[in-house]
């Protein structure tokens, strides 16, 4: 179910406490972030800006970036979607349903958080999403993706646990096995094309963080 939070202040940082979780304790891998301090900065321009998360609610995910931007956040859980089809081996209905899902108006959100949901999704969802998504940014709309480079059977979720402007933890939860949807740099900004790559940096991790912007 589609969630929405809204914040009315501003402050430097927002909170590092995670919430707790149904997945078992365990520990939880750190991850530098060159491109989420510039997702902030674009925002933080933007009065009362719109935020859609793509990934599972976090809670303090969502005082972190709402304190930071005092903006609206709708938390779409993608990710809930993919499992679902997942399970009931009808993967070749996901594209139809990640768009039905973010059934809202052209050019109303000025900043989307895919996270890694790119993994999971074969080239037909993975198009039909990426030109979805492009279609509710507005002008100068930014939006954020992790890319996985490596081949290999993904059994489990990631959530991006934002501690800081800098950075985040990773979460993982179980997954149905599905293989990685591996794309290099160049099929990235084909799938995006419309928009302009304002930065894109390999991690240590081979995966890679990229921000892409509408021009306005």
């Amino acid at each position: 179910m589609t969630g929405l939070f809204k914040w009315g202040g501003r402050k430097d940082e927002g909170p590092s406490a995670a919430p707790a979780a149904t997945v078992a304790a365990v520990a939880e891998p750190l991850s530098t972030s060159k491109i989420l301090p510039k997702l902030i900065s674009v925002l933080s321009h933007v009065e009362s800006p719109i935020l859609m998360d793509l990934g599972p609610v976090v809670g303090s995910n969502i005082a972190f970036f709402g304190e930071q931007l005092a903006c609206k956040i709708f938390v779409e859980d993608l990710f809930a979607e993919v499992e679902t089809r997942a399970r009931r081996g009808a993967r070749e209905e996901l594209a139809e349903a990640l768009v039905a899902r973010l059934a809202r108006p052209p050019a109303s959100v000025d900043g989307i958080l895919c996270w890694d949901v790119f993994d999971y999704l074969d080239r037909p969802a993975s198009q039909a999403l990426a030109a979805h998504l492009m279609k509710l940014l507005k002008p100068g709309g930014v939006l954020y993706g992790f890319f996985g480079a490596t081949q290999a059977e993904l059994k489990h979720y990631t959530r991006f646990i934002v501690d800081d402007i800098h950075g985040f933890r990773l979460r993982q939860s179980p997954a149905t096995p599905t293989k990685r949807n591996v794309l290099v740099t160049r099929d990235i900004n084909r799938m995006f094309e419309g928009l302009t790559v304002a930065e894109s940096v390999l991690l240590k991790s081979n995966a890679r963080e990229t921000l892409f912007r509408k021009p306005s």
